[in-house]
């Protein structure tokens, strides 16, 4: 078991130049060596590394030309150095599709569970985090009008939600997404869509409607714990909208890789 570490909430970090130089210059050097010495892949290879303004505790590795781009939640500036690790090799396994070690899971785990780290970004989330919304009818469907019924039948009228509507932008991994801070539900367009039968729409919203129910639970299963899987079976429709959406989005996924 790793020791506990001490954490630091990211906003109490200094804003000066030479801090966010000398900031750089060490994440740099914790994901270079951890990155070529977890993964052959990366043994020769240029790596990038700095910190993001991310919303949320989010972390991305990604292709730059024939290097790596590493982004680090700026969350974690005054993380310890084991987390920063950790986090590199979270990342590095899912480049090289390993399961990442569980020790660095554990460590990643308990700083992101802590209760300074979680009040940081829910104060940079109430700051920045506004969705933002098409519209609340769509072309085929309403999401509002489609939620009071929802909540009239499953939830006997005591889910508060601010706003629903359509998303922006059309998503094809996320269909749904339940904000806690501001507590909106935003829907990706695609749904909206005379090939989408409503009963799928209709389950989108009630799962993320749980999501307003359950909350998040610690632990690397915390978006959709063991009785948030109970109440998504219980609902009428669950077997043929998830057999329909998978078969939705994979079918769009093959097309775009095509």
């Amino acid at each position: 078991m790793p020791k506990q570490l001490p954490m630091f909430p990211a906003e109490s970090v200094p804003d000066g130049d030479v801090r966010k130089d000398k900031d750089k210059g060490m994440l740099q050097s914790v994901c270079s060596s951890a990155l070529r010495s977890g993964f052959t892949l990366f043994r020769d290879a240029k790596i990038e590394a700095c910190f993001y303004p991310y919303i949320a505790l989010t972390h991305t590795i990604r292709r730059k030309g024939s290097g790596w781009a590493v982004r680090i939640s700026d969350h974690c500036r005054r993380a310890p150095r084991p987390v920063l690790e950790a986090i590199a090799m979270i990342l590095g396994s899912k480049i090289a599709h390993r399961r990442a070690p569980a020790k660095f899971k554990e460590i990643y785990q308990k700083y992101s569970n802590d209760p300074a780290v979680i009040e940081s970004v829910r104060k940079r989330r109430r700051r920045k985090g506004r969705k933002h919304f098409a519209g609340g009818r769509g072309m085929f469907y309403s999401p509002v009008k489609i939620f009071k019924d929802i909540n009239s039948r499953f939830f006997n009228n005591q889910i508060e939600i601010r706003r629903i509507g359509w998303g922006v932008r059309e998503g094809w991994v996320r269909l749904g997404h339940y904000d806690p801070i501001h507590h909106t539900i935003t829907l990706s367009p695609v749904l909206d869509s005379p090939e989408v039968p409503e009963y799928v729409v209709r389950f989108i919203i009630y799962h993320e409607m749980l999501h307003a129910v359950f909350g998040e639970s610690p632990g690397p299963r915390k978006h959709h714990p063991p009785q948030f899987r109970r109440a998504e079976r219980a609902y009428p429709d669950f077997e043929r909208a998830t057999k329909f959406i998978r078969k939705y989005v994979g079918n769009r996924r093959k097309s775009v890789d095509d």
